[in-house]
């Protein structure tokens, strides 16, 4: 059963930034004034106060319709978690950013841009928080689809999820939840589709990466990188890091549409290992 939402807006014990947006704002008026918002937008302008408002507009569909999701599959998946009050497997808890999922539409708009025949690969979600990635990589024909986690509260929520989800459109049920600090883990021996939605900074993603080229070379084999982001332009830095390693090249994808179920609309890089 999914953890149920309190007033706060944590759920489970977990602080989730999403879960009661639309109160808080209530919440904000009614401390403040009916006049407050008008004071707002005198002070920050008509352009800029439309923005924060069609922001704020966009999470909370896009959290109505995450919500939506987990109920149709009795899963947990949905929400904006901080790391702050999580216990972590390692000493990397600063350099992580808050645990947000994938959008069902914009990570099917992202697997039309790779390979249809993927069985012999394995799917990995770098930092997959609550599991949603790994539940939608499960519709697909991948050899085994594997989660690495670094919070123990997100990895048990994940091992639920696993367990409780179940879609006659499911193509992989085999799922696996790592619970390891990913500067740590060992890639498998098998052909790879590594997954990464900007979590964590460019130090980490710099280790983790010279890890997943030093396995490729040390046993070749077919491997396709994504990397996204809709916050902190992580893309500005990781699509270069990527080039820079010499061993992948760029594939021409097009630009990710604006999705309802998505809070931010993707900028993501697809590559593929050059094997020798």
């Amino acid at each position: 059963m999914a953890s149920r939402e309190t007033r706060n807006g944590d759920r489970g014990g977990l602080q989730d930034r999403s879960a009661g947006r639309l109160g808080r704002a209530i919440g904000f008026i009614r401390e403040r004034g009916p006049l407050e918002p008008l004071r707002l937008v005198r002070r920050h302008g008509i352009a800029e106060s439309g923005r924060f408002v069609l922001r704020n507009v966009r999470h909370v569909v896009a959290d109505r319709l995450a919500r939506n999701w987990d109920r149709k599959y009795g899963v947990d998946t949905a929400g904006s978690i901080r790391l702050d009050s999580l216990d972590v497997v390692g000493p990397n808890r600063d350099k992580g950013n808050e645990c947000v999922c994938t959008s069902p539409k914009s990570f099917r708009f992202i697997m039309k841009n790779l390979p249809s025949n993927l069985s012999d690969y394995t799917f990995i979600d770098i930092g997959s928080g609550k599991s949603r990635t790994l539940l939608l990589a499960s519709h697909y024909p991948f050899r085994a689809v594997v989660g690495v986690e670094f919070a123990r509260e997100l990895v048990e929520i994940a091992r639920r999820n696993v367990e409780q989800y179940r879609d006659p459109e499911q193509k992989c049920r085999a799922i696996f939840v790592v619970e390891a600090d990913a500067t740590t883990y060992d890639f498998p021996e098998t052909p790879l589709l590594v997954y990464f939605y900007n979590p964590f900074s460019k130090d980490l993603f710099d280790i983790v990466l010279g890890n997943l080229v030093s396995s490729l070379e040390r046993y070749p084999r077919g491997c396709f990188v994504v990397y996204g982001s809709s916050s902190h332009r992580a893309i500005d830095w990781a699509r270069p890091a990527i080039r820079e390693t010499g061993v992948f090249d760029e594939l021409n994808v097009p630009p990710m549409p604006h999705f309802l179920d998505a809070v931010r609309t993707i900028d993501y890089a697809v590559f593929r290992y050059r094997r020798a």
